[in-house]
């Protein structure tokens, strides 16, 4: 009987004691006991997971535009006879000479009014290759360029048959065309008339003849064709 109360009574004790550590903590300033949680197994660490390369496609190299090629000719040797043409009969006065260019060939245009009795063509015309020119006084005429046509026309002149004067135009032409250098009278005595052109290269004249008003047309090969 005195064993059991002495075992209740270190029990009481140990309790007393026990509770009186937890509560004089605070009163003594010291922090509340924490339990203690249970440490378990570290998580496992994930790796980052690398990141996919990206793949940049590059640029289709775009072609530069190639330049057209300039178109190039043969140069001109030789150039076959050109027929005479025209209709005799009657006298031609010379209204006009002009030059220009049209795209592929610079222009020369002679250009007559009819006086009565005329045919209604072209007083008749030979067109030739020439070296050099003189006039009637035998002095050389000098003319610019360096390859030459002459164009002589039969019973025309600048002048009507009174000889009041027609054609009031230079005798003396200075195109600015790139191949016809020079256009200019060389002759106009008894009703026959010679006019020179230069070149700046050989090329070959494509003749035609127009009506309303009467025109000699001169063609010639030239750039820009």
């Amino acid at each position: 009987m005195m064993v059991a109360r002495l075992l209740l009574l270190t029990v009481l004790i140990a309790v007393i004691v026990s509770l009186s550590v937890v509560f004089s903590r605070p009163l003594l300033g010291l922090p509340a006991a924490t339990p203690t949680a249970a440490r378990g197994s570290p998580s496992p660490t994930v790796a980052a997971a690398s990141p996919t390369p990206a793949f940049i496609l590059a640029p289709t190299p775009t072609a530069s535009p190639r330049p057209s090629p300039t178109p190039t000719r043969t140069p001109t040797t030789s150039c076959p006879p050109v027929p005479s043409g025209g209709r005799a009969g009657g006298f031609h006065s010379l209204t006009d000479v002009r030059v220009g260019h049209q795209p592929g060939f610079d222009r020369v245009v002679f250009e007559f009014g009819r006086e009565q009795s005329a045919q209604d063509d072209v007083p008749v015309f030979h067109v030739e290759r020439a070296t050099s020119f003189t006039a009637i006084s035998g002095q050389p005429v000098p003319v610019q360029g360096t390859v030459f046509w002459s164009i002589r026309v039969e019973a025309a002149s600048i002048a009507d048959q009174s000889g009041n004067l027609v054609y009031k135009g230079p005798r003396d032409l200075d195109p600015t065309t790139t191949l016809v250098r020079d256009v200019k009278q060389i002759e106009d005595f008894e009703a026959q008339m010679v006019w020179a052109i230069g070149l700046a290269q050989l090329e070959c004249p494509r003749v035609t003849t127009l009506r309303s008003p009467l025109r000699l047309v001169i063609d010639l090969p030239s750039p820009p064709f």
